[in-house]
């Protein structure tokens, strides 16, 4: 028979045995695992990152554009002109009608270069203080020989004669809209 020493001994070597078995056993489970319990099993080791707030882009301040843009090789800016038309007239009702801001912005180029074809604007916005006149919908655009493009906007805000405003153009040029802006356009005044 066996001596209790020898019995120990091989008791032991049997838990190590099943021991080592159990740890062979669950990598064996392990590599059966499907594709997506496997990737469950790894989110969980994966360290955590932090959620960092989301943050808007930079306000734009469209004031802080140039006065000038250069499209192809012709640099281009804003020739404008801003006028109340006070003519006597009378309205289909009898009555005289305001004093509506009428403007011509002219998109002009230097030097006598022509203006690059396919230069299109978008949109005109007239400020004067916290004031805006904006003219996005069915512009009036005109070319003036191919040196210019005009846009004509009527019934605009009523503002003194003789007060200035700021006028800033989008243009799209390639696929790219920039915009052009021009300071203290006087307004004037027809009679």
């Amino acid at each position: 028979m066996m001596g209790t020493d020898a019995k120990t001994l091989l008791l032991a070597a049997g838990i190590l045995f099943v021991a080592g078995c159990g740890d062979m056993a669950k990598d064996k489970e392990a590599e059966g695992q499907q594709p997506a319990a496997a990737e469950e099993h790894a989110e969980q080791v994966a360290p955590l990152v932090e959620d960092l707030p989301a943050t808007l882009p930079a306000e734009v301040d469209i004031w802080q554009s140039p006065q000038e843009l250069i499209l192809s090789d012709a640099t281009v800016y804003l020739g404008s002109e801003l006028w109340l038309n006070s003519m006597p007239v009378i309205g289909d009702d009898g009555s005289q009608p305001a004093n509506k801001l009428h403007a011509s912005i002219r998109l002009l180029t230097r030097d006598m270069k022509p203006l690059p074809q396919g230069v299109e604007i978008l949109q005109v916005l007239v400020a004067q203080e916290e004031q805006l006149w904006l003219g996005q919908e069915n512009l009036d655009v005109r070319s003036e020989g191919e040196m210019s493009l005009e846009v004509s906007l009527r019934g605009g805000p009523e503002w003194l004669p003789g007060s200035k405003a700021d006028i800033a153009v989008t243009v799209l040029y390639q696929g790219q809209e920039q915009v052009l802006i021009q300071r203290g356009v006087l307004v004037s005044q027809v009679f």
